[in-house]
């Protein structure tokens, strides 16, 4: 359990999620409640939360593709620090259109550097330890999903500290961040012949496999559904309910704080549950912590929605990422990574299609659809086939 944390290669990339996703959790925290303070309306809320996932789906197999030909590490640099770029306009932004300038200069990152971070971690590890390697990346992340939430709820109960002031701090933290990574992050990749050809070929043979066409339509459905509780929930609280700044950012805390919780079992005992059983169970919890949205109707209702839906996103993101990792190898690997955050991506920004059933009928509608495209994601995973996982030598 947890051997490669005693590797310094891997731990070095292990810490570089927890730095970015603190900041990133610290920013996520209070989007909404800023774009809002700036006078934003419900589709510039989405277009702000959106702009960088729509992009992505222009860049993140060109991305993908790049990390393959010349490495991972220049397309990790490259998208961290267009990063730091966005949240430096955030912070000195006065109206709800500079946010939107922020989110797109955030878009041209390519969506995320996260798949690159994914696929250095395959590169290096041994069969029998791309499960666990690949959940230890994904726990020293939600690590940081709860300590910036948590920094976020604590400065904000100084008076002195306005919504302004996070990014402000974000931004330092972000350059910092970018120092760490230019000195200690190498290279991972082996040097491969490529031939433009072969790219092609590539993407064909993921594309044309029945796995992966149920993946890429899962994490679409999926992550359609999340992002309306995502979106609408801390809008409903502030507007609705009228729940102070740091009630509604501490649902960043515990949402993550769930996530954690989940990538912390599945690092050491879920990885003995079978991987189709552990996913129907975590997409239906999914489903319903959608349903139920309507009917929150105080502080501690929507924490339990939040936390709900942390357990079941913490879960699928590292079953996904595992299944196309079995179903990729070294050539392909970054192609594959990012084509599932291109499903990601794109079921993130359909959510703007819910605008003007919001602005007509409310938010209650917008809650249900998520329902029930939640659990409509199960049915993709009742045609996925799980390839065998390799066996460790010393089990052979």
């Amino acid at each position: 359990m947890f051997k490669t944390l005693r590797k310094p290669a891997f731990l070095k990339i292990y810490v570089l999620p927890l730095l970015t996703t603190s900041v990133g959790a610290m920013n996520q925290a209070i989007s909404i409640l800023f774009a809002l303070e700036l006078g934003a309306d419900v589709l510039q809320i989405n277009l702000i939360t959106t702009i960088r996932s729509t992009m992505s789906i222009f860049l993140l197999i060109p991305f993908g593709i790049l990390s393959d030909r010349f490495g991972r590490r220049p397309m990790v640099i490259y998208p961290r620090a267009l990063m730091w770029l966005g949240t430096m306009v955030r912070a000195f932004a006065t109206d709800p259109n500079h946010l939107l300038i922020a989110s797109l200069v955030g878009g041209f990152s390519g969506g995320s550097y996260f798949p690159v971070l994914l696929s250095m971690i395959a590169d290096m590890a041994e069969p029998e330890e791309q499960q666990e390697s690949i959940s230890i990346l994904f726990l020293f992340s939600s690590i940081g999903m709860v300590f910036g939430p948590l920094i976020t709820t604590l400065l904000l109960s100084f008076p002195q500290i306005i919504l302004r002031n996070i990014y402000q701090i974000s931004a330092i933290a972000e350059f910092s961040v970018l120092i760490y990574l230019a000195t200690q992050i190498r290279e991972t990749k082996l040097p491969t012949s490529f031939k433009k050809r072969g790219t092609i070929d590539s993407i064909l043979d993921l594309v044309h496999k029945p796995n992966f066409q149920g993946l890429i339509a899962m994490v679409f459905m999926f992550f359609f559904s999340r992002s309306i509780i995502q979106t609408y929930l801390p809008v409903y609280a502030s507007v609705d309910l009228k729940l102070s700044n740091a009630e509604v950012a501490s649902f960043a805390f515990y949402r993550n704080l769930s996530i954690m919780i989940i990538r912390f079992l599945s690092a050491s005992l879920l990885t003995r549950v079978p991987i189709k059983k552990y996913l129907f169970i975590v997409l239906l919890l999914g489903g319903m912590s959608a349903s139920f949205s309507p009917l929150a109707e105080n502080y501690l209702a929507i924490v339990l929605i939040f936390f709900a839906s942390g357990l079941s996103f913490g879960a699928t993101r590292i079953l996904s990422t595992t299944l196309v990792v079995k179903n990729s190898n070294p050539v392909n690997r970054g192609i594959a990574n990012s084509l599932l955050n291109l499903g990601q991506s794109s079921g993130n920004i359909t959510k703007l299609l819910t605008s003007p059933i919001v602005d007509v009928f409310g938010l209650v509608p917008a809650f249900l659809l998520g329902g029930i495209t939640g659990f409509i994601t199960i049915i993709p995973l009742l045609f996925i086939k799980v390839p065998p996982s390799p066996q460790s030598p010393s089990n052979g």
